[in-house]
Order: C-alpha cells, then structure tokens, then sequence
C-alpha cells in the first residue's frame, strides 16, 4: 500500500498490511491519494497496529526509479523538508511537509518492523 502525493483529484480508500506471525503488526495508510496545491502544506497519514516498540521507515519511490529509503523515526532528520515524528500514543507516524513542491508527487510507503538490522 502506498500514498501518492500529485497534483489532480482527490481519491480515499482505506487499505492495511498485516505482517504475519504471532503479535500481528499492521500498517495502514488512509489516503491512496492526496492532492496538494503548490505552496501549501502536505500530510502523509500512516497508523500502525503493534503491542510493543516498531521501527517506523517512510520510502519514496519518485517517477521512473525505484522505491529508497526516505526517513526512519530513528533518524529524527529532516530530508528535502519532510519530517516523522512517532507517536505512540495515536500509534502514528505521519509524514509533513510545510510547502509542497511539484517535484515531491511520488508514492509514498510506510513500512514497521519489530527489529533493527546493522
């Protein structure tokens, strides 16, 4: 499941991704697509199910080229000005953008794991 960011018409429906096993993890992104106005601000919703403590990444893949990692909620940087911030309370990771720029329409993937690799 993936966002896209783009400059037409607004669509919404709800999917999710469950990642199997025994404490079942879902990640679910609201919106398959958000449209922006040049200028303005831009939210990428991304909400997660999990009992214990994720690791939250965002991927971007832009047109033409592949998906790449974009921001981890580990990092706490800012990339091209996107910031994440985890919150676990409303168990969320939602993507902002203060002014959104034509060269940010990309699909935009939130992805949890339960562990971190070197």
């Amino acid at each position: 499941k993936y966002t896209t960011i783009c400059w037409g018409d607004l669509g919404r429906k709800k999917k999710e991704r469950e990642i199997g096993g025994a404490r079942a993890q879902t990640v679910t992104q609201p919106e398959d697509r958000i449209s922006v106005i040049e200028g303005a601000p831009v939210q990428v919703k991304c909400n997660y199910s999990y009992s214990l403590s994720p690791v939250l990444f965002w991927y971007v893949q832009y047109p033409n080229q592949g998906p790449q990692l974009f921001l981890t909620h580990t990092s706490r940087k800012s990339i091209k000005g996107f910031t994440a911030n985890l919150n676990k309370g409303e168990k969320s990771f939602h993507l902002k953008k203060l002014s959104a720029q034509k060269e940010d329409s990309a699909m935009y993937y939130c992805a949890l794991s339960d562990t971190v690799t070197g």
